[in-house]
């Protein structure tokens, strides 16, 4: 008998998914968080409801940021269903991806995901370095003066 009966991965910050009309979308950035003006991929995979491949997929790509189209990937047929799209996002922000799908009858289907482009390592790894030379030159200090105090008792 398992101790876990059922174990779920985090979801992943730029990860989404969504069915509709028959179809399965799932879109994710490599890396996780990508950031601004560093390259990065954008994944997209198109299956049934199963996630079962699917063969010969028409579908196409827009990125958006404040409702303004940046970049597009005109449809056209994916084998595999699989989009890989090396894209660098210009600056932080929200960005949309927008996967259109046209159905064997020449319908558009649409879905629409949020992708975050955030520039948070840099500062938060300069904030450490600061706080943690501030800290350590401020104990060093302390333990100097302290003793120096000492020493001028001990000395009356």
């Amino acid at each position: 008998m398992a101790l876990l009966p059922e174990v779920e991965a985090h979801q992943l910050f730029n990860s989404e998914e969504e069915k509709i009309g028959g179809y399965r979308i799932q879109v994710a950035t490599n890396p996780e968080i990508p950031g601004p003006g560093s390259p990065s991929r954008l994944l997209v995979a198109i299956t049934d409801y199963d996630g079962n491949d699917l063969v010969d997929v028409k579908a196409g790509l827009k990125i958006f940021k404040n409702d303004v189209l940046i970049h597009e990937v005109v449809p056209r047929i994916y084998t595999t269903g699989h989009i890989d799209l090396e894209y660098t996002f210009p600056e932080s922000g929200l960005y949309i991806a927008e996967v259109d799908i046209i159905d064997p009858l020449g319908k558009v289907i649409s879905s629409k995901f949020n992708i975050g482009i955030i520039q948070t390592f840099g500062y938060i790894f300069y904030s450490m370095v600061i706080l943690g030379t501030f800290l350590s030159l401020s104990l060093i200090g302390g333990i100097y003066f302290m003793k120096r105090r000492k020493a001028k008792q001990v000395q009356s």
